[in-house]
């Protein structure tokens, strides 16, 4: 069974339960679908900041490319230290900060569109590898990421993940964004990348 991706109001959910509700079995079946349409809705970003296409013309949209959503939440400002049996890190946020993670995927010869985030992405691969490509390298090179490797995308830096090998890409992203902001931004094309 296919989910057209046709966004569905309440009022048109509403107004078709109501209808059927002259049968105790189609209003069943139509209270699931209508259950399944609302839970297969775009949860990456706030309603507001999602679109089904580029505004603008030069903007890429991602091909065989998923994100979803695990969980998100503000974790407010904070700054960690932590220095275990020499193990040293720390983590540091002057603003209110919200933290999600999503599993993405990238089916073969799929691309996530160039795009930024409002913040840091810790990237982990577990399956498949991920070719990123990133504005903020002079001759946007490919670097290769396989399964069992991370990499960092930074906050404003235009990028574009692909999958250029013969097995599907598996990942969970981690994300450092503002409060209820977009955690994915379309871009324009770089004009370093080829």
């Amino acid at each position: 069974m296919s989910v057209s991706p046709r966004r569905v109001s309440l009022f048109q959910v509403t107004d078709f339960l109501i209808s059927a509700a002259r049968s105790p079995r189609v209003f069943i079946a139509a209270a699931v679908i209508a259950a399944g349409a609302f839970a297969c809705r775009d949860t990456t970003t706030p309603k507001e900041s999602s679109k089904a296409a580029p505004t603008h013309t030069s903007e890429t949209m991602g091909v065989g490319f998923t994100s979803t959503l695990i969980a998100r939440g503000d974790v407010g400002t904070f700054h960690i230290q932590s220095k275990v049996d020499g193990f040293d890190v720390e983590l540091k946020s002057h603003d209110d900060t919200d933290i999600a993670v999503a599993n993405i995927g990238i089916t073969t010869g799929g691309s996530s569109g160039w795009h930024y985030h409002p913040g840091p992405v810790l990237v982990v691969v577990k399956s498949g590898t991920i070719t990123f490509y990133s504005s903020d390298d002079r001759d946007c090179t490919p670097k290769g990421h396989p399964a069992g490797t991370s990499f960092i995308e930074p906050g404003g830096v235009v990028g574009n993940a692909r999958n250029e090998g013969a097995v599907e890409v598996v990942g969970v992203a981690t994300f450092f964004a503002p409060p209820g902001s977009a955690l994915r931004i379309d871009a324009e094309k770089p004009e370093n990348c080829a």
